[in-house]
């Protein structure tokens, strides 16, 4: 991308901009590379569209903050290993 932004930085940081995690200023930018690119655009959506699902799955019991770290790591781990040239 020509913003200067990495998308392998995008990728990694999406679960945290989704949560509300990040600053202002790290938050706009990463909207904003995302907004033009469509590959880091459809991993905001598929990172989204999961943690609805988990979200909706557990809304009757709280999950362990050990649980939702071990599965942003595997799926961090299972994108890196389906396609290490991304």
């Amino acid at each position: 991308m020509s913003d200067g932004v990495d998308c392998a930085y995008v990728v990694a940081r999406v679960h945290r901009l989704l949560d509300g995690e990040l600053g202002e200023a790290e938050a706009d930018q990463l909207r904003h590379h995302i907004d033009a690119c469509e590959r880091c655009l459809d991993e905001a959506d598929l990172m989204a569209l999961l943690k609805s699902v988990v979200r909706r799955s557990c809304s009757s019991c709280a999950a362990p903050e050990t649980l939702r770290l071990r599965i942003v790591s595997q799926i961090t781990f299972t994108r890196i290993v389906i396609d290490p040239g991304r």
